[in-house]
Formats: structure tokens, C-alpha cells, sequence
């Protein structure tokens, strides 16, 4: 297997230039939001018609909705997204499409205020950070028993920092797709997506680290880079093969499935590949790094 630890300044740049990226990428592009957040109204028809799609596109644009969106769900149902309609221009638009769509039938129809998308807002960064804290203090917790001079905190924070890089080039990503695509928007699904991202991934980096203490506790005098090399090498096979099989389901339901959830599992088979990764290759270096860091500077 090759070495890591002495090609560690190449994974590491290789993470700094894509989230170097990302950061451009969601400074520039930003993030299409959803009505999830920023308020709106959603309309769920079915209709026989084979057209549908382009009759409710033209039906929208006469009546001056020029924000919107239009999402396949099954054969005979479409998902209309569009900034707040009042009554009046809900009323006029569900008859409209009653009269031109065959066996129209109007399934769904809800309204979000802003006041609710930004309450969920708030509540979807509180979610990601509360989850962050957790991982921190579980791990602290589950490797508290590690061998001098192994810190567990050290391992907690390494791992939410691999965290974070994940979090920032999916999101990065997601940005760069939602300017070029007009069906890739933030919404809750989005925020359910980088919560299971995160889940993946601190999964395989505690597998990681298990084998790392394991290793270390056998050969107590051996450096940490060797017993983490041979950890990753112990382990690289097993992470790969578990994500490997998650990844293929979700590219199956990518192809084959609904459109409605299209934007969510595209978002979440490109962070299951960038959570594996980090497990891998950033995770256990910024652990070992940190963990000689002190030992450089008494050096000096």
C-alpha cells in the first residue's frame, strides 16, 4: 500500500485547493435557496398530459411568475415552486391549469411565510453545529482511555475538522450546480443530506482511529506515523467497499429515480466520496500532525 505519511503535503493540498474552490465558488455563485427558506408557495398536480410540464411553464410566465420551478414526481405528477402566490393568483392559475391539463387533479398546495424560512434557517446551522459539538465530545469520550501521549480531544477536533472540510466542498459543489442548474436549490433536504454526509464520514473515521488505538496499545514503542500508516492500511480497503456500496445505490437512484429527490441524492453520493476520502487521508493527518506539532516547536 503507498505511504500517506510521506505524501501527506500532497493530500493536504490537494484539500486546501478544493476548498479553496468551494469558498470562491459560494462567494461568487452563492446558493439557489428553496422556499424552504426563503418563503413561498408549492403546488403538487397530477395530470395525464404529456406536455404538462411545458403547459404549466407557459401558464406561469403569462401570469408574470418568472421565480419558479418545475419537478417531476411519478409518472403523472409535477411539484410547481414558486414565490408567494396571493388567493387571487393561486385561484386564477389552479383553474387555468385545470382547464388545460387532462384529468387534472390538484393533490397538494402549501404556502411558507419567511419569518418560517428563516426560523428553519436558523435552525438548520443550529443543527449542523450542535451535531459538530457532539462528534467532538463522543469520540473525547469513547477514546478516553488511550495510551499517553494520545490525546482524545485531539482526536475528537481532527475529526470534526475533516468534518467541516467535507461540509464545505459538498456545499461548494452544490453551489457550482445550482448556478449552471436551475433544479439544484438548498432546501431541507439539502441540510438532511450534509447531516448524513457527516454521519458517513466521522464513521469511517472512527474506524480508523479504533484500529489506530488498537495498534498503538500492541506496539506502545513504535512512532505514531507507523502505527497510523498501518492503521489506514488495516482499514482503507473496508471504507472504501462500505462506501463504495452506498455510492452505487444512490447513482441508482440517481438515473432511475424521481426528480424530486435528485438534487439530494446527487448532494449526498458526492459527500459520501468526499467524507471516505478525509476519513482516509485528512482525518488521521491532521491528527498525527497536531499530535508532533509540540514536539517540533520544543525543537526549535
Amino acid at each position: 500500500m503507498f505511504n500517506i505519511i510521506k505524501t501527506k503535503k500532497y493530500w493536504f493540498i490537494f484539500s486546501g485547493i478544493l476548498t479553496v474552490l468551494s469558498i470562491v465558488s459560494i462567494s461568487v455563485f452563492g446558493l439557489r435557496l428553496g422556499i424552504d427558506y426563503t418563503g413561498g408557495s408549492i403546488l403538487k398536480i397530477s395530470s395525464s398530459s404529456a406536455d404538462k410540464s411545458e403547459i404549466v411553464q407557459k401558464e406561469l410566465q403569462e401570469n408574470n411568475i418568472s421565480n419558479y420551478q418545475i419537478k417531476p414526481a411519478g409518472s403523472d405528477e409535477l411539484i410547481i415552486k414558486t414565490a408567494f402566490l396571493d388567493k387571487d393568483a393561486y385561484q386564477k392559475i389552479s383553474s387555468k391549469l385545470a382547464a388545460d391539463l387532462g384529468n387534472y387533479k390538484e393533490i397538494s398546495y402549501d404556502t411558507i411565510g419567511p419569518t418560517v424560512g428563516k426560523d428553519l434557517e436558523n435552525k438548520s446551522i443550529l443543527a449542523v453545529i450542535l451535531s459538530s459539538l457532539g462528534i467532538i465530545l463522543y469520540i473525547a469520550y469513547a477514546f478516553r482511555r488511550l495510551p499517553r501521549p494520545l490525546s482524545s480531544w485531539k482526536f475528537g477536533v481532527s475529526a470534526v475538522i475533516a468534518l467541516i472540510h467535507d461540509l464545505l466542498i459538498t456545499t461548494g459543489f452544490v453551489s457550482i450546480l445550482s448556478h449552471f442548474f436551475s433544479w439544484m436549490e438548498v432546501d431541507v433536504l439539502f441540510i438532511t443530506a450534509l447531516l448524513t454526509i457527516m454521519g458517513f464520514s466521522v464513521h469511517d473515521t472512527i474506524v480508523v482511529y479504533d484500529r489506530l488505538r488498537e495498534n498503538f496499545i500492541r506496539n506502545p514503542h513504535q512512532s505514531i506515523e507507523k502505527t497510523a500508516q498501518n492503521s489506514v492500511n488495516q482499514t482503507i480497503a473496508r471504507s472504501i467497499n462500505t462506501s463504495l456500496s452506498t455510492v452505487l445505490v444512490l447513482v441508482a437512484l440517481i438515473i432511475l429515480g424521481s426528480g424530486s429527490i435528485l438534487h439530494f441524492t446527487l448532494t449526498l453520493a458526492f459527500g459520501i466520496v468526499i467524507g471516505t476520502y478525509s476519513s482516509i487521508f485528512i482525518a488521521t493527518l491532521i491528527m498525527i500532525t497536531w499530535h508532533n506539532a509540540p514536539k517540533k516547536v520544543g525543537e526549535r
